[in-house]
């Protein structure tokens, strides 16, 4: 075994299946030289075009005549199926036999039209139309009605939308305007004991000031007593003196 060569593998395998086509190739060949294939079996010729019939000229009974309809020479002289004969040199087996060439003739279809198939032809002409008319307003009407479902689902997905909206938009002032009144409040109380720290500061220095008022009062009562007694004692000395 190589290095590098696949573990598992049969390397007979893809020859095997080499032999198994080319067997294959060389039946199917033996069977179409058997057959006796030839060109013409491969393009056959289609079938012949009609020539278009005109309607026929609305006349009177008396007048009318019949008027020949011609077809192509080609198309008439040649079968329906039939295989058409080819021209070129080549050889083809024994069993092939070619078609031969009729003369070339002109067909002939005598037309006869007369007021009943064309007043049929009219009433059903007339009839196709009414019935495509009614088709035609039974769409226009179905069309008309989807409009107006769609139309009408589209207002009321829009009024949804709007009254959505609206509710959302009531429900954000709602909220706008509880969180304004907590803020006012919280505002207010702050404010109040503000005002109240104020007033307590305020009461607290006119009783400082008051106190302090006070012992000075006291103060300067006590200095005036003490000044008192002294007067009063130097003029006692001042009396006792001038005695002796």
């Amino acid at each position: 075994m190589w290095e590098g060569e696949p573990v598992g593998v049969d390397q007979k395998r893809p020859l095997v299946g080499f032999a198994l086509v080319a067997v294959l190739c060389a039946v199917l060949m033996t069977l179409s030289i058997g057959r006796g294939w030839a060109l013409e079996d491969l393009f056959q010729p289609a079938r012949p075009i009609a020539a278009v019939v005109e309607p026929p000229v609305e006349t009177s009974p008396a007048t009318a005549e019949p008027a020949p309809v011609s077809l192509p020479a080609e198309l008439s002289a040649q079968p329906v199926g039939a295989p058409e004969p080819s021209t070129a040199p080549a050889a083809t087996p024994a069993a092939t036999l070619k078609a031969p060439k009729a003369p070339p003739a002109a067909v002939s279809v005598p037309a006869s039209p007369s007021p009943t198939a064309a007043a049929d032809r009219d009433q059903r002409k007339a009839e196709r139309e009414a019935a495509k008319a009614d088709r035609k307003a039974e769409r226009e009407a179905a069309k008309a009605e989807r409009k107006a479902e769609r139309d009408a689902a589209k207002a009321d997905r829009k009024a949804q939308r709007e009254a959505a909206k609206a509710q959302r938009k009531a429900e954000r002032e709602a909220a706008k305007a509880q969180r304004k009144a907590e803020r006012e409040a919280a505002k207010a109380e702050r404010k109040a004991q503000r005002e109240a720290a104020k007033a307590d500061r305020k009461a607290q220095r006119e009783a400082a000031k008051a106190q302090r008022k006070a012992e000075r009062e006291a103060a300067k009562a006590e200095r005036d007593a003490a000044k008192a007694d002294r007067k009063a004692e130097r003029d006692a000395a001042k009396g006792a003196r001038s005695h002796r």
